[in-house]
């Protein structure tokens, strides 16, 4: 009788110390998706640019529209078309002038991964440029352009950073600097500020631009 009570006090300690004892608690690892860099995308945005001629008082001052289009057919590899139109005035001491320059632009770029979401970027192509002026003063050329640049995604922000050489003669620099901010405000739209800054040119002193619009990607 004895050795039966202490196998029941044994055996309800042992329940009781079991059901003190906390659960462990279920471990769930965070499921983190990578940050994507899109290189097929649709933008459309509003577009100025201001400048001042070299070696005379004269303002160059504009207001367009710019169209752009990315595509990647295969990884590494994209397709770039796009185009702008723009109304200039140049304004000095002898009164103002006004013009429409418009702008096509043709060709490849591709990208190296440094990191999942930081990728280095050149783009290559042809560039083509018009300047009509009132009175029937017209300028064309043809170009090349090259685009050197870093683009980078921390969660809903994208960044591109670089360089752009164009050669054709109607351009505001043959070199400038650029930089692009990107914030994805939905998913697959994001919402871009671009600043450009020209410090090589035959025509200009100085060249900026400012680029604000709308990015969809697909």
């Amino acid at each position: 009788m004895l050795k039966t009570a202490l196998t029941i006090l044994t055996l309800s300690a042992a329940i009781a110390a079991h059901a003190g004892s906390p659960a462990p608690a279920a471990t769930i690892s965070p499921t983190v998706e990578p940050s994507e860099i899109s290189y097929s995308n649709l933008s459309l945005s509003w577009l100025r640019q201001w400048a001042e001629v070299d070696g005379a008082p004269i303002d160059a001052d504009s207001n367009g529209v710019a169209l752009g289009l990315e595509f990647s057919p295969v990884k590494h590899l994209y397709l770039s078309l796009g185009g702008s139109w723009s109304n200039i005035e140049f304004s000095g001491p002898g009164g103002t002038l006004d013009g429409d320059y418009w702008t096509f632009h043709g060709g490849v770029g591709g990208w190296i991964p440094l990191a999942d979401n930081i990728h280095f970027v050149t783009e290559v192509g042809g560039h083509y440029g018009q300047l009509d002026i009132d009175g029937g003063l017209r300028q064309n050329s043809w170009g090349v352009y090259v685009t050197p640049h870093i683009r980078a995604k921390f969660g809903a922000l994208e960044t591109h950073l670089g360089a752009i050489y164009n050669s054709n003669d109607t351009a505001l620099a043959d070199w400038s600097a650029f930089v692009r901010v990107l914030y994805e405000v939905c998913s697959g739209c994001d919402l871009f500020v671009t600043g450009t800054c020209g410090f090589q040119s035959q025509d200009f002193d100085s060249a900026f631009g400012l680029n604000v619009g709308l990015r969809v990607k697909f």
